[in-house]
């Protein structure tokens, strides 16, 4: 996948022969691509879960998405964020503190990719 703004590779998707066709989920977690020559379909799927929490931070997520295994760093709209990495397809990271309340990026960066999702914070009590 490219991201169209930078024009970077954002993700390797391992399909066999014959990609012939991609449908991106309208909220952008979901990639999927057609395989013609081995009658496959490749999945690119990034997920936070949960995905919001106070903005205190300190909520622990799970980020599910592929080839995460190799992943150097964790931001949350752009900040740096603890990290462990659980296995090729999962990892958990303690999201930072946010001054504002509201929807933002996860990113996981990774050679080959920056899987990605989104965490909203909000003010107030646990969810």
């Amino acid at each position: 996948m490219i991201d169209t703004a930078s024009h970077a590779v954002v993700e390797n998707i391992g399909v066999g022969d014959g990609p012939t066709g991609i449908a991106v989920f309208p909220d952008g977690t979901h990639a999927y691509v057609t395989n013609s020559g081995a009658g496959t379909v490749g999945v690119m799927a990034a997920t936070v879960i949960p995905d919001q929490g106070r903005t205190a931070g300190g909520a622990v997520v799970t980020l599910t998405g592929t080839g995460l295994s190799s992943t150097d760093q964790v931001t949350f709209h752009g900040v740096l964020a603890p990290f462990e990495i659980v296995s090729d397809t999962m990892l958990t990271a303690a999201s930072p503190p946010s001054g504002t309340p509201g929807t933002f990026d996860v990113t996981a960066s990774c050679p080959g990719g920056m899987p990605s999702g989104s965490f909203t914070y909000v003010s107030g009590p646990d969810i």
